[in-house]
């Protein structure tokens, strides 16, 4: 359905007159007769009766110009309320590791609810390789990942950076003991997690392979087993606050270059960038953080 077609036929009826419509519509007379003869000539019927002093509708085609109306209206109030639209409505996906949607996001989650309530929110956790896969075939809108975010077809936004610690049951480790890190169990999320790469990295500049690994698919299921003393793991600052360190765990800091980790908020540069998802970067933009491409 060619909708300026539908459009010039609604003229041409409204002025009973090809030369007068296309003077209105500032068209040049023979583009007008040459779109009421595609019509025609799609709908295998005649709409008009042509004479002299102009055209008058036949009995199909003043049943053509009532669907007309109505399909040009509807379209020009589905582009009103696209256009103008400032509520933000619909769907909106993020994606998150687990320990982000634990310690950051409830607070950015709730404050963008109580904003735009009629959004609807789903999130989705997983690791930084699994999330980046995701945004990249468009699955989410956008994700919370952390490290190097390198691909062509990511845009990538400053969110936060994290300081990693090597957490234990409280007096089951000091730093005097960790050239003896290679006996402990370690217990760390799947495989594609950024701090678990981390971690590891890390124990081979100290030329430490670890052999024993414990995977758990929870943030609680792994500090739960910490508190327990069943190992050691590596995790956010930010995650292991909420414990009440002086009872039940020992933190230390990791070193250069490893301490530090940036998050980002990623999504594909090509999405389509609805009034939700906007709104929802609009919460970092308020803080002042940049947007970097690549």
């Amino acid at each position: 359905m060619n909708l300026e077609d539908l459009r010039v036929f609604k003229e041409v009826a409204k002025h009973a007159n090809m030369t007068k419509a296309a003077e209105s519509l500032n068209f040049v007379q023979s583009n007008v007769t040459a779109k009421m003869k595609r019509l025609e000539q799609k709908y295998e019927t005649k709409l008009f009766y042509r004479h002299k002093q102009g055209v008058e509708l036949t009995s199909p085609g003043k049943m053509l110009l009532s669907y007309a109306v109505q399909t040009l209206q509807l379209m020009d109030d589905a582009e009103k309320s696209l256009k103008e639209s400032h509520a933000p409505s619909g769907t909106l996906s993020i994606g998150s590791m687990e320990t982000t949607t634990a310690t950051r996001l409830p607070r950015i989650l709730s404050g963008y609810h109580d904003h735009y309530p009629v959004v609807e929110l789903s999130l989705q956790t997983g690791t930084t390789k699994e999330l980046i896969k995701a945004a990249l075939k468009r699955e989410i809108d956008g994700a919370f990942v952390a490290g190097e975010v390198r691909h062509p077809n990511l845009v990538k936004i400053e969110a936060f950076e994290e300081e990693l610690m090597l957490i234990a049951k409280k007096n089951s480790l000091s730093n005097a003991e960790f050239d003896q890190l290679d006996k402990q169990l370690f217990i760390v999320f799947k495989s594609g997690c950024f701090y678990r790469d981390t971690l590891e990295k890390w124990l081979e500049s100290k030329g430490i392979i670890p052999t024993r690994m414990m995977e758990l698919n929870t943030l609680d299921g792994i500090m739960g087993c910490v508190q327990a003393g069943l190992g050691v793991s590596l995790l956010p600052k930010t995650a292991t606050d909420q414990l009440d360190q002086s009872k039940t765990i020992t933190r230390f800091p990791l070193p250069e270059p490893y301490g530090k980790v940036q998050t980002w908020f990623i999504h594909h540069k090509d999405i389509v960038q609805t009034s939700a998802f906007c709104k929802f970067k609009e919460i970092f933009y308020d803080e002042g953080i940049v947007e970097v491409e690549g």
